[in-house]
């Protein structure tokens, strides 16, 4: 899910040259309790809605940290004011950007979205809707381009944070341009079917007709479907960007790929609205012919898996969520595959029903074991510690362990330093030892 900014919640600052304002979100924020005051009451750990914090002895405490959104409802429930929401440690590979959400490093370049790391569709609506803002007042006080160009804003991405920006630069008389390397909502899309897609009361606002309060996913892709195509926005499907750079004249030129050719596309402004998992992570696996068809990286309708043998790879969110709906279908044996030895990780109630699945035998799961081939009507399991080698009968396997963010993309228009690929990004290595969704960037 996606961002936006707490910094509206600031007081308004001046702008100065980007490479001297403070990196907004290169911190994460953090509720923090006086244990001396706190009360004990729960409210707090009811309020939360990604289950951050948890009682111990009576006293409120932050268990689950690189969840936290900053969306405060634990702080404005806290009775006595124990608990408040501050900078806490700084967050490792983030993208530095200014009050505007542009970048440091390149000016002109903006970022909106899952990249400025904190989650929520909703927040990604309201930082599209800002950088179009940002992007108007900068265009309006700039000299004209000198040279020919496309597009006053090319914007990268065609989930929230990019379509939001879209609907507010049209409606201030920018031309703008969508490239989108798959669909429209990708993201959302990939969501099981009927899934509720509902963020937390927020007390921010929300501009524009993108938000629905409370919708399933199909009617969330329905009206941002049906969005882009009554306000008439320019959005490319199958337009895969490789990179952009500025030239003498100070127009950035934009990379495409689309069906294996080349074009470049010539725009004043760019913002960066991709997300942050990027391409979904893959096993080292030697797969044959007819194979790769039954290998899947998202459950979209888990009701076309009744009747199948399902083994799901991965112990995170995801991966849990997907296991637990292929396994109310009718029929259907899930088998979840990880190479943790317990739950590490998880959001309490994700845990709380998958053991109840196992308990009731609606699913298996395999501990301490990995995926080391899948034939035409099977897959084969082998234990980590004793190399054991166990074959099941199957007809499908969704590896369900993260994904690798477009980092390659950042560094090639420059808003990050280039580096030397992370030992979790290398062959071999792509499924972590907890079975989670491996999301951090690289450092």
């Amino acid at each position: 899910m996606i961002a936006l900014g707490v910094a509206s919640r600031r007081a308004p600052v001046r702008p100065t040259a980007p490479s001297k304002l403070p990196s907004v979100e290169a911190r994460r924020k953090l509720p923090r309790i006086d244990a001396s005051t706190c009360l004990g009451c729960n409210a707090c750990v009811e309020a939360c809605p990604f289950e951050v914090l948890e009682l111990d002895s009576y006293v409120a405490r932050v268990a689950r940290p690189e969840e936290c959104c900053g969306v405060v409802l634990c702080e404005q429930v806290c009775p006595n004011g124990s608990l408040t929401v501050g900078e806490g440690d700084l967050i490792e590979g983030r993208v530095e950007i200014d009050e505007r959400l542009q970048s440091a490093a390149v000016p002109g370049v903006y970022l909106a979205g899952d990249l400025t790391g904190v989650p929520l569709i909703k927040n990604a609506i309201a930082q599209g809707d800002r950088v179009a803002r940002a992007v108007h007042e900068d265009l309006r006080k700039a000299p004209r381009a000198r040279a020919r160009v496309d597009a006053d804003l090319v914007i990268v991405g065609g989930g929230p944070a990019g379509l939001a920006a879209a609907l507010r630069a049209k409606e201030l008389g920018l031309a703008c341009v969508v490239l989108e390397q798959g669909s429209v909502a990708a993201s959302v899309r990939s969501f099981p079917r009927g899934k509720l897609v509902h963020d937390p009361p927020l007390t921010l606002p929300v501009e524009g007709d993108l938000w629905l309060a409370e919708a399933t996913k199909e009617e969330l892709v329905a009206q941002w479907e049906r969005i882009v195509r009554v306000r008439g926005l320019e959005v490319r499907e199958g337009h895969r960007v490789r990179a952009a750079s500025r030239d003498e004249d100070g127009v950035f030129c934009v990379e495409v790929e689309v069906d294996g050719q080349a074009l470049t596309l010539r725009a004043r402004r760019v913002l960066l609205a991709i997300g942050r998992r990027g391409t979904p992570r893959t096993l080292p696996l030697e797969l044959g012919a007819g194979v790769l068809e039954k290998i899947h990286y998202s459950l979209a309708d888990a009701a076309s898996f009744a009747q199948a043998r399902v083994v799901v790879v991965g112990l995170g969110d995801s991966a849990m969520e997907a296991a637990l709906a292929l396994s109310r279908q009718p029929g259907a044996r899930v088998t979840v595959v990880a190479r943790a030895t317990s739950f590490t990780r998880g959001r309490a109630r994700t845990v709380a029903e998958l053991r109840r699945a196992l308990e009731s035998r609606r699913l298996d799961v395999h501990f301490g074991t990995r995926l080391v081939a899948v034939g035409r009507t099977s897959a084969t399991l082998e234990d980590l510690a004793s190399g054991k080698r166990e074959s099941l009968g199957n007809d499908a396997v969704f590896v369900m362990i993260g994904g690798l963010p477009s980092w390659d993309l950042l560094e090639r228009v420059g808003v990050v330093p280039r580096r030397e690929p992370p030992p979790s990004e290398r062959h071999g290595e792509a499924e972590r030892a907890d079975g989670a969704d491996p999301e951090t960037p690289p450092r």
